[in-house]
């Protein structure tokens, strides 16, 4: 007997888990739902009420009840033969208007600009929109979330240009990346990666001026919070409102996946690298293992050693005094030749804590420690 829940969304038969939320099953059916708020490996929050739907559960006489509503996708599960519409032309007005909502205190007059594609940081807006104000000059600019809902919802300009301005300044006060709530549409995300993912309540939402913004509790910097810097806010945030300091507003051209070098612990990670050949940006990768979307500071903020042109590219050998660049057979060939003349015991081996665990495995063997005994 199958232990799967079967459903139909827009009229397409699924398979999912039990208790997953109806957001979730289409993910994973490659369906999608537009969101703000939800975040996959986080519990369903229901704020921006972006993912409604249409849902019909079946009753024991065989016919279907509608769910109250629109219910969020992301807080309603499945069930046994539920039918699920995504797109219907209610639920599509009904997402246009709480996105107008959304917007009315964000900055949007490029978000539904024809032009949006075509302008520049540095061309005349035709809108007359302010420069701090642009799509454009956000350091969020093609990575933004809100952005690619508007794209994709196809907004039409039905909400005037200006918009209410929070007037909130830019909190610089913390080492690693800049906040501007302005910027901020309270979905909550980067709280709830803070506690529910990291377990630290750094950061809460707090209110400034009637208004809820991100903050901390007491009202103290993020170093005295008991933030220990690893970004997980800044990954999941889905606008400009917190971003990485260093490289703000470089474009990555390609992206590179490579293990973190700090440690033995293997996190997977995703680099962004502009057309310099620069590393702007890590991301840890959410389909890892070893780390499951999640970093320390380290390999979130520590890898800016990797741009040094001083970098060590290749092995280096003295010869007559000077240290000289060599390939990696001549370089293992010359440390072989050395160890020649030692015997077992007669020598150390230095190994890093920054190895690997197979490297440092490779290591313990290598010197003869540990090696499995028979009796």
């Amino acid at each position: 007997m199958s232990d799967k829940v079967n459903l139909t969304i827009d009229g397409i038969e699924i398979q999912v888990e039990p208790g997953s939320m109806i957001i979730q099953a289409a993910m994973d059916n490659e369906m999608y739902i537009p969101y703000l708020c939800y975040y996959p490996g986080m519990k369903p929050y229901g704020a921006c009420r972006m993912c409604v739907v249409k849902a019909e559960a079946p009753t024991p006489d065989g016919s279907y009840r509608a769910l109250p509503g629109s219910p969020a996708s992301c807080t309603t599960p499945v069930s046994e033969g539920m039918r699920v519409e995504t797109n219907t032309d209610d639920l599509v007005g009904l997402r246009k208007g709480i996105m107008e909502l959304l917007i009315s205190e964000h900055p949007h007059g490029c978000l539904n600009c024809h032009r949006v594609e075509l302008c520049g940081p540095t061309d005349v807006c035709l809108r007359h929109v302010s420069v701090n104000d642009r799509c454009v000059t956000c350091p969020k600019n093609e990575r933004c979330e809100l952005k690619d809902t508007v794209r994709y919802m196809e907004m039409e300009l039905t909400t005037p240009l200006t918009y209410s301005n929070r007037h909130l300044p830019l909190e610089v006060k913390d080492p690693y990346w800049d906040m501007d709530m302005n910027l901020c549409i309270v979905c909550s995300r980067c709280v709830r990666a803070c506690d529910e993912v990291r377990g630290d309540r750094a950061i809460t939402l707090i209110d400034k001026s009637g208004r809820s913004i991100i903050g901390t509790a007491a009202g103290t910097s993020l170093l005295e919070s008991g933030c220990e810097f690893c970004g997980a806010c800044i990954d999941v945030c889905p606008t400009g409102a917190i971003v990485e300091r260093d490289y703000k507003w470089d474009k990555a051209v390609q992206k590179i996946s490579t293990t973190c070098p700090h440690c033995p612990v293997g996190c997977q990670l995703d680099l962004d690298v502009n057309k310099r050949n620069k590393v702007v940006r890590s991301i840890p990768n959410r389909q890892a293992e070893a780390n499951m979307g999640m970093a320390c500071f380290k390999g979130k903020f520590g890898l800016d050693f990797v741009n040094n042109k001083n970098k060590l590219k290749k092995p280096m050998v003295r010869k007559n005094s000077i240290l000289e660049e060599v390939t990696w057979p001549e370089a293992l060939d010359f440390v072989a030749s050395k160890l020649e003349n030692h015997k077992k015991g007669d020598y150390a081996l230095i190994a890093s804590a920054r190895g690997t665990n197979e490297d440092n495995f490779a290591a313990q063997k290598f010197a003869g420690l540990n090696k499995n005994k028979r009796s």
